[in-house]
């Protein structure tokens, strides 16, 4: 189903007010280390975001 006009101007306007309010931060692993970390967050039950902040504050901790 293709999304009126009106559905396009408002996902725009969503875009415009909320630019910048995100920021995305990507690394590259190896397969295996990605497995295992991805594995390691599945049993932990964290996102990668969540890790990441976590990981943060333990730094912070120091």
């Amino acid at each position: 189903m293709a999304r009126s006009d009106a559905q396009k101007a408002a996902d725009k306007r969503y875009r415009e007010t909320h630019k910048g309010d995100l920021m995305r931060w990507g690394t590259s692993f190896k397969p295996a280390e990605f497995a295992d970390i991805e594995a390691t967050l599945k049993q932990s039950g964290m996102n990668r975001a969540e890790f990441i902040r976590w990981a943060v504050a333990k730094l912070k901790e120091r």
